[in-house]
């Protein structure tokens, strides 16, 4: 349940940042202006909640370059992408598009984990397409 709880949560906070990051951009702001303060205020936060609880910075090289890599790709060039698109599109549609990476979550997972795709995992990436491509032509629209 707490997991469910946190989840909802992290949803909110990710479903109501798109529209500050639009009003930033609608400004002229370049994305990569955008993510040098985006990522420069989560750096700040993170260091001052490992320090507020004690947490141990140190770990191994090999995680540690997979931690890099991780961040590279979502902190710097997924959002890169994400801003650029909120720049030339709407929020409302741009949003859900960019929201379907629990599709590409899953299918790495199985490739790269070996978890198991179930009946109901498969609907749900039925689902997803299926929203997506309703989006986008509403996009086209």
């Amino acid at each position: 349940m707490k997991a469910i709880l946190l989840t909802i949560s992290a949803s909110l906070v990710w479903g109501f940042a798109p529209s500050l990051f639009k009003m930033v951009l609608k400004e002229g702001i370049p994305p990569s202006v955008a993510l040098i303060f985006h990522n420069l205020s989560a750096f700040i936060i993170a260091t001052l909640i490992t320090a507020i609880l004690g947490e141990r910075i140190f770990i191994s090289p090999k995680y540690l370059m997979l931690t890099f890599l991780g961040g590279f790709l979502s902190g710097f060039l997924g959002l890169y992408l994400f801003f650029l698109a909120l720049r030339h599109g709407d929020v409302s549609v741009v949003s859900p598009i960019a929201s379907t990476s629990p599709l590409w979550s899953a299918v790495f997972a199985w490739l790269l984990l070996g978890e198991k795709l179930s009946f109901t995992k498969l609907l749900g990436i039925a689902l997803i397409i299926i929203g997506v491509s309703l989006l986008s032509v509403s996009f086209k629209r």
